[in-house]
Order: structure tokens, then C-alpha cells, then sequence
């Protein structure tokens, strides 16, 4: 009778301890990128910023139909994507891929502007 209390406690305690262990079910979500323009070059490094953003896996930014060469998580409110080169100035949509096969959209949550050389985004002088 003894070595059964004990093998309860056993199961108990692994059952606590696993519970504890399992991931808390939030909701990911990106609402918004900040900036939420830029060049028509791009090369630009933009925040995309959102809510319970999961550490473990990995990500791709398309903005309009171009791939982001470049994507980092900053944190678990925002990953930091670098704007790829487009030839069309406008609004586009930002889809944010995950490796586990989410998909999650920002409608025209972006928009190439053409500086036309003007780099410091100042009016042009008459």
C-alpha cells in the first residue's frame, strides 16, 4: 500500500509539473507597421508591430506582392522587417508569414513613396 501512495504522489506531481509547463493559448496578432512608409528603393527598416508574437518561430514579410530580405524579431510585440525594392509608388498590403503556416495581413498597412532622389523627404526647393 505504501509503494501505491507513493506512485500516486509520483503521478500527481507530473501531472503539476506538466501543466505547468504548457504554453498559455494567446491570440497572435500585427495591427500596424511604424513607419509605415518609405521609398521606393527600399532597404528601409520598419517595425511591425503587434500582440503575444511567438519567440520561437521564424517569420516572412511580403509588402504588396516583394519579400522582406530581411526579418528579425525584436520582441514579443514586434518583429523589424527591412523593406524590399519596388517601381510603383502606393499603398500595399503587408502579409506576415510564419513558419507554422499563420498568415496574418495588414491592408495597405504601407506605402512606397517616390522621393525621386529627395532623400531627406524635404520639399523641393523652387
Amino acid at each position: 500500500m505504501k509503494n501505491a501512495k507513493c506512485l500516486l504522489g509520483v503521478i500527481i506531481g507530473a501531472v503539476i509539473v506538466l501543466g505547468a509547463c504548457q504554453k498559455q493559448s494567446t491570440n497572435m496578432a500585427f495591427e500596424r507597421l511604424d513607419p509605415d512608409f518609405g521609398g521606393l528603393q527600399g532597404g528601409k527598416s520598419v517595425r511591425v508591430l503587434g500582440d503575444n508574437i511567438r519567440l520561437d518561430i521564424g517569420y516572412s514579410v511580403l509588402f504588396g506582392q516583394q519579400i522582406s530580405p530581411q526579418v528579425s524579431i525584436e520582441s514579443d510585440k514586434a518583429l523589424v522587417a527591412v523593406t524590399p525594392r519596388t517601381i510603383e509608388a502606393g499603398r500595399v498590403d503587408v502579409v506576415i508569414r510564419t513558419d507554422d503556416g499563420s498568415v496574418f495581413r495588414i491592408k495597405e498597412g504601407f506605402q512606397y513613396v517616390n522621393q525621386a532622389g529627395n532623400l531627406l523627404n524635404q520639399p523641393d526647393e523652387p
